[in-house]
């Protein structure tokens, strides 16, 4: 008789026929809900991700999924966290961008224990901080979900993606002037980071979704992503507040 999963430690059961298929952000293909827990197909860094949420949970930090292990047929089971994922970019208010700044500056430092033995790693990068990989609550983001490419690195690396996407440079829906701004409100609300880096960070970022993009046959990803890059060349020095 074929064995439970329910009987195996580790494992969490399968329920095919209350799996709801979640569409929300930017999500892989294949992720369910089942009940109150989320069904992922497993990858190459799961196994990292499992002891990172694990590490998390232990040390009190609740703004992320737990991990429950695996399921009958291998994918990795994490808890369902209720609220809203946006499905795009949008515009952000000030005290949105405070929220959003503060959940990763307490990610970062709660991270930061878990790499230790990492040569120039600070903390884990989630190295996709977009606010399409947050759950929101009443219009403001309480968790941060879907790390799949999360690895050791450096906070001004993380930081500088995440203030791409949530001030969404380059979209040309603010002048260069107040994108520095409200630059500076995310910047100075994470705390103890300086703008240039960051801009530096942002630029790399850039580039390097370009690059991956195309690898990857995404070339309107692509194309976004360098009208960005050129944008923010454009108005580096504006950004850096000269």
């Amino acid at each position: 008789m074929r064995k439970s999963s329910a009987d195996t430690p580790g494992v969490t059961p399968s329920n095919d026929a209350g799996e709801i298929p979640l569409t929300g952000g930017r999500t892989t293909h294949g992720i369910v809900r089942v009940g109150d827990t989320v069904r992922r197909p497993a990858t190459a860094n799961s196994g990292f991700v499992h002891g990172l949420l694990q590490y998390l949970a232990a040390h009190g930090f609740a703004g992320v999924p737990e991990s429950l292990g695996k399921d009958a047929e291998g994918r990795d089971v994490y808890t369902f966290i209720d609220g809203e994922v946006p499905a795009d970019l949008a515009v952000y208010e000030d005290s949105i961008l405070r929220i959003a700044a503060l959940l990763i500056r307490s990610f970062h430092d709660a991270s930061a224990g878990f790499v230790t033995s990492h040569a120039g790693a600070d903390t884990v990068c989630h190295n996709d901080l977009s606010p399409c990989n947050f759950v929101f609550r009443g219009g403001a983001p309480i968790a941060i979900i879907d790390f799949d490419a999360a690895a050791p690195g450096t906070r001004v690396d993380d930081l500088g993606y995440a203030a791409w996407l949530w001030l969404d440079l380059g979209s040309g829906k603010f002048s260069a002037r107040d994108q520095h701004r409200r630059l500076m409100v995310f910047i100075e609300t994470y705390g103890e980071q300086a703008v240039g880096p960051v801009v530096d960070a942002i630029l790399r970022r850039q580039v390097r979704l370009q690059h991956e993009a195309r690898t990857s046959g995404g070339s309107s990803m692509a194309e976004w992503a360098a009208r960005c890059n050129e944008w923010t060349r454009d108005n580096r020095q504006v950004l850096l507040g000269a």
